[in-house]
């Protein structure tokens, strides 16, 4: 069972829609979860800690390397078994909270954002909204099939963790045949500036059931 925080929804149904936070590489499940206050009340807000610790406080969801060229590579294969972990837990706690599982959604940030990707696109009608940022959706992903999820992904211009052409090269395409999918630039670097976060909530109280 990976290690989470809860913030519990409000109000008076029996079953209450949930929000899965995803931090990135070096991080933990305390960075995403400062966004709690600011989320919706109605929703759990759910904070996730990857398994691989990396030292005090930093934790990974699967390694990262660099190749011969100084390009950032992935385990593909621990990626694949971060997103069948993640989904295990997801139907763990949804037995333990009595989640709603017609409205489950995932919040990731750049390593976070990229098992979002993959989560929506494996695991079709199991999560309805996904929101990556500052992340990239990995040439090792299918998407030849419609995305049945609504995402609103965004990247810093600025980026130098991973640049925005990394994200453009398979999110645009997406976004442009998919209405579903929102995809926004921003003036920012490896970060979720204030206004991006202001159009994600806008966003997430539009695309709210």
């Amino acid at each position: 069972m990976l290690e989470y925080k809860i913030r519990p929804g409000s109000g008076n149904q029996k079953k209450k829609p949930t929000i899965f936070l995803l931090h990135g590489y070096g991080s933990n499940m305390d960075d995403l979860y400062s966004f709690a206050p600011y989320l919706p009340i109605s929703h759990n807000i759910i904070s996730f800690q990857a398994p691989l610790s990396l030292g005090f406080g930093s934790y990974a969801w699967y390694p990262i390397g660099i190749d011969n060229k100084g390009a950032v590579t992935s385990e593909l294969d621990a990626a694949k078994n971060s997103v069948d972990m993640i989904i295990k837990n997801i139907d763990l706690l949804s037995e333990r909270y009595g989640l709603d599982s017609e409205d489950l959604s995932i919040l990731g940030f750049s390593q976070g954002a990229i098992l979002s990707w993959a989560l929506g696109f494996y695991k079709p009608n199991k999560i309805r909204r996904i929101m990556p940022i500052s992340g990239l959706l990995h040439e090792s992903v299918i998407t030849k099939n419609k995305p049945t999820f609504l995402a609103y992904a965004s990247h810093g211009i600025e980026d130098n963790v991973i640049p925005i052409e990394k994200a453009r090269e398979f999110i645009v395409p997406i976004s442009n045949n998919n209405s579903g999918i929102h995809y926004k630039e921003f003036n920012d670097g490896h970060t979720i500036s204030q206004e991006n976060f202001s159009e994600l909530l806008k966003w997430i109280e539009k695309t709210n059931l």
